[in-house]
């Protein structure tokens, strides 16, 4: 509960915090997307002008068949490194931003459960009920949250587990491994 100008200017400085926290984790997770996907440009560029050479310097049909069909592998494995580089950083981002959600939800909840401590021992006679009510629903709410944030971790380490084994059975490697 607060009681004092400087308690009140204290949560908003720790909101601010907190959502300072999360905006720079956001950015730095923007950042390491932005730059990956400028070398997945130049790259891309550099290959792509080295394949169009390679064509137009190709003496026959045949050689240019070649080069077209060899150009579509390398490029399978490239946008499974480059999907596998974007999931890892959005990974990284999200576990980042879920310990700030958890940090702040815990911080709430002392906040809240130090109010509610005041609010009994400041109730009249015979609120009693009201307060263990507000103490239950405070805590059902708690259950609640830890069980979607359970559910949600869960969720992610499956989708971790499919990209890992996606990765391991991809199409590129079995071609690899029959050739």
């Amino acid at each position: 509960m607060i009681s004092t100008p400087e308690q009140f200017v204290q949560l908003h400085k720790s909101a601010l915090d907190s959502f300072q926290a999360a905006a720079l984790a956001s950015m730095e997770g923007i950042e390491k997307l932005a730059e990956l996907n400028m070398q997945a440009a130049r790259a891309s560029i550099d290959e792509s002008t080295e394949v169009v050479k390679s064509l137009i310097e190709a003496k026959d049909v045949k050689a240019f068949a070649d080069l077209a069909s060899t150009g579509a592998q390398p490029a399978a494995e490239k946008f499974a490194a480059y999907a596998k580089h974007v999931f890892e950083i959005t990974s990284a981002t999200n576990a980042e931003l879920v310990k700030l959600v958890e940090k702040q939800f815990a911080d709430s909840n002392k906040q809240l459960y130090s109010a509610i401590d005041a609010m009994a021992r400041n109730a009249p006679a015979g609120s009693e009920g009201v307060v263990n009510m507000v103490k239950q629903a405070v805590s059902s709410a708690n259950t609640a949250f830890d069980q979607v944030s359970k559910a949600t971790k869960q969720v992610v380490e499956l989708a971790e587990a499919n990209m890992a084994a996606a990765a391991k059975s991809s199409p590129v490697r079995a071609a690899k491994k029959a050739a």
